[in-house]
């Protein structure tokens, strides 16, 4: 497994030790603000399913052993290509058994500082094998490789290209934000878990690959807004990032990282989300403001509110309605979880977004 620069508390050791105790445990509270539990999320039937997801980060991304593993479950796994330039494919395996067939097509994006074998524990993956995707993971999710990997898939995959999503955690959900809502003519779709983003950032490099500036324009949200944009924001109630609720700021080292993320920034961005899925600007909540659970752990008020329960820990659902009373984007905060996905991560992206298409020569948003 390639070694990466650690900067967030991550390390290949943290990543590697699934048993109960110090190792993913401590992995939880790094990820975690000064109210996160590491050892309580470790110990819990959530913590352990997670676990058992990062077991595939004992198999080296390349080999037999991995590739068996995803075959079993229906999906043929390729790496390509090294270094910066790699990334790896999957896909169904019911392809062979019907060539005609075309199949929805997922880029997986994977967090800072983050090995792309560590998408393969996100749940999306997962999720793809059931419902029978192609996912293409790539190291480098600067829209010029996005695009030169969408170009590859419609010559060389089959892939149907009025259904392409976005999903990822952490810098993935950022860089899925600013991809999608830069080109949302492509895409049906966006699922972004552990970051709330969609405004602007200054240039940065990561690892040794360059990120430009990025700047959500007045034009680029006016295309959006005609395009409609179907999103997923999923957070937990503890990220170390503290998104939640809208009202909170940063603390720390977090204060002053590349991604705006103080209360002001939040609040901006989810709107310019809102407004891509044709709502209008949200009414937020100050702290200890009244409200129903989901408006609470959020911080803002919703149309249509829902609380869910998964492996003992409760998910708080908040849908923002457009002027023709559909849901494009919803909101999940995650009881008392840290920055991390989990076990149910791709199944909830998927069981809203599958409801999107694009319509490939108009760009229209479809409802299947």
């Amino acid at each position: 497994m390639e070694e990466k620069e650690i900067k967030m508390g991550l390390t290949e050791e943290d990543i590697q030790k699934r048993e109960e105790g110090p190792g993913i445990g401590g992995l939880f509270m790094a990820m975690g603000d000064s109210e996160a539990d590491g050892a309580a999320i470790a110990a819990s039937e959530d913590g352990q399913l997670i676990g058992a997801n990062m077991a595939v980060m004992g198999m080296p991304e390349g080999s037999e052993e991995s590739k068996a593993f995803w075959k079993e479950k229906g999906l043929l796994k390729e790496m390509h290509g090294a270094g910066l330039d790699k990334w790896a494919s999957y896909i169904p395996v019911a392809s062979l058994e019907d060539p005609e067939r075309k199949f929805p097509l997922i880029f997986c994006l994977h967090g800072a500082h983050n090995p792309i074998q560590l998408t393969e524990s996100y749940g999306i993956i997962q999720m793809a094998a059931r419902e029978q995707c192609v996912v293409i993971a790539p190291e480098n999710e600067n829209w010029e490789n996005i695009e030169a990997l969408y170009n590859f898939a419609k010559e060389n995959y089959p892939v149907d290209l009025s259904r392409v999503y976005s999903m990822g955690y952490s810098f993935g959900g950022f860089m899925s934000s600013r991809n999608v809502l830069a080109h949302p003519e492509i895409f049906a779709g966006a699922g972004m878990g552990g970051m709330l983003f969609a405004s602007k950032c200054p240039a940065h490099d990561l690892d040794g690959q360059w990120y430009t500036e990025y700047d959500l324009t007045e034009e680029m949200l006016q295309k959006a807004e005609t395009c409609e944009v179907p999103g997923v924001i999923y957070m937990g109630e503890n990220e170390m990032l503290r998104l939640l609720p809208f009202w909170k700021d940063p603390e720390g080292e977090v204060r002053d990282g590349i991604i705006p993320l103080g209360h002001e920034d939040k609040q901006v961005s989810f709107n310019n989300w809102r407004r891509a899925a044709g709502c209008g600007p949200a009414t937020y909540l100050a702290q200890g403001e009244a409200a129903d659970p989901v408006e609470t752990a959020i911080g803002a008020k919703f149309d249509k509110t829902e609380v869910r329960t998964y492996h003992g820990r409760k998910y708080f659902i908040g849908d923002s309605l457009n002027q023709k009373g559909e849901c494009l984007l919803r909101t999940i905060a995650v009881e008392k979880m840290v920055h991390w996905p989990t076990v149910v991560f791709g199944d909830l992206l998927w069981e809203h977004l599958k409801h999107f298409a694009r319509d490939i020569e108009t760009g229209k948003l479809l409802r299947i």
